[in-house]
């Protein structure tokens, strides 16, 4: 009828913007589920602890939710729980370290994230130790080996040194081209942001993680 003509003409004349709206719902602000699933990612990537003992989920999101201004919803992303939206949204890196609880089950990264070089996140920091070794082995100057190894029956392995000031090079060789010292941080268990302000404290917080990772293993 003449009610349904007019609708009609009204839709045909709407501007290009508003007629897309009116197809499809109003425009929503949250991001894609892949887009979220990226940056959950990347941010658990910022702890250190994802390589070894993990992640508290709640911690995760919380961090997320304060980061880039949105609610972390599961049940609104179509998940029943938060293992469900973890196993769903950080499939492509994830290692379930603890999923007692379904609500809050404790997350990490696989160990071949982990070792796969990405500057700026020390999640992987097991990948800035082997190229660590691999630089001071390469380049380093070898140090004598005391005998008593060898008395004992052990074969001593081999020990170099090398020059802090040779370290920044070296890892953009071996580790990362876009290896930078200057501004790195990392995301700690609590989910507070700490900032590493020289290449030697990097160093002692790899050295670290490495201690408390075969701590957590054993």
């Amino acid at each position: 009828g003449f009610q349904a003509l007019s609708l009609r003409v009204h839709f045909l004349t709407m501007p290009r913007q508003s007629r897309c709206e009116q197809m499809s719902g109003l425009a929503s602000s949250e991001p894609p589920v892949v887009v979220v699933a990226q940056q959950l990612s990347d941010l658990l990537l910022a702890f250190p602890s994802a390589a070894a003992g993990g992640v508290q989920w709640l911690v995760l999101v919380k961090k997320y939710e304060e980061r880039f201004k949105e609610r972390l919803d599961v049940q609104a992303l179509g998940h029943s729980s938060a293992l469900a939206a973890a196993s769903t949204l950080l499939f492509d890196v994830l290692r379930i370290v603890d999923k007692d609880d379904t609500d809050n089950p404790v997350v990490g990264v696989d160990d071949a994230v982990a070792l796969a070089p990405r500057a700026g996140l020390l999640g992987c920091w097991p990948s800035l130790y082997r190229a660590l070794c691999t630089s001071v082995l390469e380049n380093g100057v070898p140090e004598v080996q005391p005998s008593c190894g060898a008395v004992a029956g052990r074969s001593a392995g081999k020990s170099c040194s090398l020059l802090l000031s040779q370290i920044r090079p070296l890892l953009e060789r071996y580790w990362h081209a876009n290896f930078d010292e200057s501004g790195l941080g990392f995301l700690n268990e609590d989910g507070t942001f700490v900032r590493l302000k020289k290449l030697k404290h990097l160093l002692h917080a790899v050295l670290r993680w490495r201690d408390q990772r075969q701590e957590w293993r054993q």
